[in-house]
């Protein structure tokens, strides 16, 4: 076989690619589609080797004969675990599918990665969160309670737990899995999402102080965060400081105008303003 002959020369892609980054001297638009393309092969490399994978599976399957002892058998098949190649190729799979906002496929990749890894977290975490994009709440709740048995610690699980119970309307038990992040969890995207999933539990209870205090931490913690700008604008509505909540508003949209939470901030603005906020724009 050539595998190591192919694997000599995509690392040498790899560092001609690398060394042009490094001398500034290169056009980024050219690096840019250099590097998709590799990732593109890299993909479709993963894929091969997975799907080459069940396929010395099947053949693993096909020696069984009449002769062969059964015991024997089985222990040889489920020695043959999944690799991390292959456990790899279906989680990235998966979190493009995810990024893509495609979960219907996210599902399928996932749940399939899940029945080759069962005990696999960052395999149910990202499946956990594609039933949630799904409004599949139930199926969300089992899976993140199965990580947690697992890994009674993961503070990703936790979060996402009390956001699925956020959306049931479980409120304390919500709040009790976010205030259990905040308390024992170093992890600053974890603080950031426990104090983002706080805000609009507080929100959504009208409790509109705690609510601000809530989506202002998790701002402080992670700038970047479009979304709670966003639901703190509309806290702000919602509580009577209307001016303040619009400022807010606009201020993401200068943030990233096309982000979909500037597209939600422009409507929202349209709503309140009118015909004023379209003579500004």
């Amino acid at each position: 076989m050539k595998f190591k002959e192919f694997k000599k020369e995509l690392e040498k892609e790899i560092d001609i690619i690398s060394a042009q980054i490094d001398s500034n001297k290169f056009d980024e638009k050219t690096i840019k589609n250099q590097i998709l393309n590799l990732y593109k092969e890299i993909i479709d490399l993963n894929e091969f080797l997975v799907q080459s994978n069940l396929k010395i599976k099947e053949l693993a399957k096909k020696v069984k004969s009449k002769k062969t002892d059964k015991s024997s058998f089985e222990n040889f098949v489920q020695n043959m675990r999944i690799s991390k190649v292959d456990l790899t190729t279906y989680i990235d799979k998966g979190w493009n599918f995810l990024v893509e906002e495609q979960y219907d496929d996210a599902i399928q990749v996932l749940e399939k990665a899940s029945s080759l890894a069962p005990n696999d977290v960052k395999t149910l975490d990202l499946l956990g969160w594609a039933y949630i994009n799904k409004e599949r709440y139930d199926d969300a709740m089992i899976v993140f309670q199965k990580v947690l048995q697992i890994d009674p610690e993961n503070s990703i699980a936790k979060n996402n737990l009390g956001f699925v119970c956020f959306k049931k309307g479980i409120y304390g038990e919500a709040i009790e899995h976010l205030t259990f992040v905040l308390k024992n969890s170093n992890d600053k995207v974890a603080l950031m999402y426990a104090n983002f999933y706080l805000g609009l539990i507080y929100m959504e209870r009208e409790m509109f102080d705690d609510s601000v205090n809530f989506l202002k931490e998790a701002i402080k913690i992670g700038p970047n965060l479009l979304e709670a700008y966003y639901y703190l604008g509309l806290v702000y509505i919602k509580s009577g400081m209307e001016k303040k909540g619009i400022n807010t508003l606009k201020d993401l949209i200068k943030k990233n105008r096309f982000s979909k939470w500037a597209q939600k901030s422009e409507m929202k603005l349209k709503e309140i303003l009118g015909e004023k906020y379209e003579k500004e724009n």
